[in-house]
């Protein structure tokens, strides 16, 4: 390689090669000539990655999920089967729970999400205080609504939700099967 335009072609040419190994492998790739995949990813068979997406060394993708388009997953990013990862949503250190969902607009950041859950669009896992960066945990079914921002560390426990737009703090205490809503966020009281 004697200058940078050859530097890309090789690069080009080792990127196809990662891409075909996936695709023998069973992973359906929408459109290579728009997908970047690093060496040291594990992706199962029957995943779909969509075009423009870019998955980074040391991410781990199960059986039957769907990635892109447009999604980036960085180091550390861990889908169960059948998880799927959308538009414009980032994952870096967190593990979406078989069958869960972040399909739009998201950051998830430092984040243990469980089975079934969703994660409604522009949610924010806002993991770093300024010194360190926190965990936040996602229970099994739970709901988060477009908009929410979690501040780490912090729980929705199984079977809750966020409104749109809610912001849980870190004093937020939210229990399982309970409805927040608000900035800051609080537990919806029922209509007697």
């Amino acid at each position: 390689m004697n200058d940078l335009a050859q530097l890309a072609d090789v690069r080009w040419q080792l990127q196809m090669r990662i891409l075909e190994e996936h695709m023998a492998n069973g992973v359906r790739i929408m459109d290579p000539s728009t997908t970047f995949i690093d060496h040291g990813v594990t992706i199962g068979r029957g995943t779909e990655v969509l075009p423009c997406t870019v998955i980074r060394s040391g991410v781990t993708i199960g059986e039957d999920c769907e990635v892109g388009p447009f999604s980036h997953l960085r180091v550390g990013a861990v889908l169960d089967d059948r998880a799927e990862v959308g538009n414009f949503t980032e994952m870096k250190k967190s593990r979406l729970g078989p069958g869960s969902k972040a399909k739009h607009l998201s950051y998830l950041g430092d984040a243990e999400i469980g089975a079934r859950a969703n994660i409604g669009a522009g949610t924010i896992f806002a993991n770093y205080d300024g010194v360190a960066k926190h965990r936040s945990v996602v229970g099994d079914g739970a709901f988060v609504g477009s908009g929410t921002i979690v501040v780490a560390p912090n729980e929705v426990p199984p079977g809750a939700t966020t409104g749109a737009g809610a912001v849980l703090t870190r004093s937020a205490s939210m229990q399982e099967g309970e409805t927040w809503v608000g900035l800051p966020a609080r537990k919806l009281q029922p209509k007697d």
